[in-house]
């Protein structure tokens, strides 16, 4: 057996020596042989892992990478949140059809005053490792003073006080000349953030994962598309090991840990074209929402259980006349998929919403530059009398602390808006702005939204009241340097609740006196 082993060995030896030569597989990268496996890395080991001392990288070079930061340090206030009025509770009617009692909002007796001071710091750290290749990675500490190791309420649901606001690379001229791809965390943000943008105003901010990309058709014309991976449904806890799914029919809501319906995921596809076109910026756009962040109630924002498009765009067209300058915007979106109702029995219904605004401005050529503007905004809601159609707009991740009021009272949703501004420039460091705000409910059965697109107040289910009421802002900026790097602001604003408030059967019959609700700021903030 040995010797018929040694035979066969010697033989084999022979036949490999008898070969043709040919040259060892090699890559690109280090023209070394790479007849490796492919599972440690998948990619060319320029930094193999230490076994024990960690390696000095050869590839780094400081003179390619910058540092960027943010500091903001905001005390806010609020007197009577809420008018007074009891938080919302969308509960149960015990109607087949699953919709909340239209329930009169209770007075509780309390103020509901409220003082907190926000913080947050960001660092970026911006790598060109070649000129079409750019690593960024920028954490972020937020949280609330006094709140020892606890998070503040943030827009992306982070958990923690340090967290990755954005960590992606960028790649351009990505198989194809004018191509630029971006893949990881990072900021969408769209014209006037409507529908996305960064909600800096908001301690964390909209952080958002997935591909980006960018493609250069013409001079004047970019072609945009993304997939953004909204909630991950497949997951149970990352630090188990990986990732686990099954079919086990369990929702997100009925779900216990370990064990996540397989299907629950939520992403967001979307393609825009902005173009500037005789004179105008014009943005067509599509999105595809399917699935959603909030799949246990179909009322707040972004209602799981949906396949949901969207098509509609921006158009801004700004001018010159007579010394003075004309700015107009105008943007629009129409909804229409399929929902279904996580609250009752598997019910499905169509989707029919849309949403509209436009706005309008001229600037004069006078000391202070002021500028004197208006806009109106109208958004479907829900009638839920309608059991086969769902009217709610979705406005899926926009900034809306700098639309419809800065008390963050609105959300472009189920709501018509007026409003009347004046912007000047005290002094070439200075900018103030005085606004006055209309707001009326669009469906009189459905709720009150706030900036967050939850329910804000729950509408009785016989209510016929549509004013809102009235909101008065004013908001003060000093910058401290030529180039803008420190700046102060102050601002505040009352809300005059109207006749949906002042008018609640509740409040009548127990004679009770609504109060104004106010709010106010000052903020001090560094970036370099």
């Amino acid at each position: 057996m040995n010797v018929l082993k040694s035979i066969t060995t010697v033989v084999a030896i022979l036949a490999v020596a008898a070969m043709p030569a040919f040259a060892e597989k090699t890559t690109p990268a280090t023209d070394k042989n790479s007849a490796v496996p492919a599972v440690p890395r998948a990619i060319p080991d320029l930094i193999p892992y230490h076994k024990f001392d960690p390696p000095t990288s050869k590839l780094f070079d400081i003179s390619k990478l910058t540092i960027s930061g943010d500091l903001r340090v905001r005390p806010e206030f609020r007197t009577n949140g809420r008018f007074g009025l009891s938080s919302p509770t969308i509960a149960r009617d015990g109607f087949s059809t699953g919709f909340p009692t239209r329930q009169n909002p209770a007075n509780t007796g309390s103020k509901q005053n409220t003082f907190f001071v926000q913080q947050w710091t960001r660092l970026g750290l911006h790598y060109t490792v070649s000129p079409d290749v750019v690593f960024f990675f920028q954490p972020q500490y937020s949280k609330n003073w006094g709140r020892g190791d606890q998070a503040p309420a943030d827009a992306n649901s982070t958990t923690g006080r340090i967290f990755a606001r954005q960590a992606f690379m960028l790649v351009r001229n990505f198989l194809m000349p004018d191509l630029t791809v971006k893949v990881g965390r990072q900021l969408v943000v769209w014209g006037n953030h409507r529908m996305f943008g960064h909600f800096d105003w908001n301690n964390v901010g909209w952080s958002h994962d997935g591909v980006t990309a960018n493609y250069k058709l013409a001079p004047h014309m970019t072609l945009q598309a993304g997939w953004l991976r909204t909630d991950e449904g497949n997951c149970g806890s990352p630090t188990s090991g990986g990732c686990i799914g099954n079919n086990s029919g369990l929702g997100r809501a009925g779900s216990q840990a370990g064990t996540v319906k397989a299907t629950s995921d939520a992403d967001i596809l979307y393609v825009r074209a902005p173009t500037k076109l005789m004179g105008m910026l014009v943005e067509p756009t599509y999105i595809w929402h399917s699935g959603g962040t909030n799949e246990g109630n179909m009322y707040n924002a972004r209602p799981g259980d949906q396949s949901r498009h969207t098509i509609g765009g921006r158009a801004v067209k700004k001018m010159g006349m007579g010394g003075s300058r004309i700015d107009a915007t105008v943007e629009g979106y129409w909804q229409f998929g399929e929902i279904g109702d996580y609250d009752s029995a598997g019910r499905n219904m169509d989707i029919d919403a849309y949403a509209f605004h436009i706005d309008g401005g001229i600037t004069l050529p006078v000391p202070m530059q002021p500028r004197i503007g208006g806009e109106y905004n109208v958004a479907s809601g829900n009638n839920p009398d309608d059991t086969s159609e769902w009217g709610g707009f979705d406005q899926l991740y926009p900034t809306n602390h700098i639309h419809f009021g800065y008390m963050d009272r609105m959300a472009w949703k189920n709501m018509v808006h007026y409003s009347v501004g004046l912007q000047l420039r005290p002094t070439r460091d200075s900018h103030f702005e005085v606004t006055g705000h209309w707001f009326y409910l669009n469906d009189e059965k459905d709720h009150w939204y706030a900036a967050s697109q939850n329910v804000f107040i729950q509408s009785p289910r016989n209510n016929q009241e549509d004013s809102l009421g009235n909101e008065v802002d004013v908001v003060y900026t000093m910058f401290f340097t030529p180039d803008n790097h420190v700046a102060w602001q102050m601002g505040g604003g009352v809300f005059f609740p109207g006749d949906y408030i002042d008018n609640n059967p509740l409040s009548v019959a127990n004679g009770v006196d609504v109060p104004n609700e106010t709010w106010g700021y000052t903020q001090l903030w560094i970036n370099f």
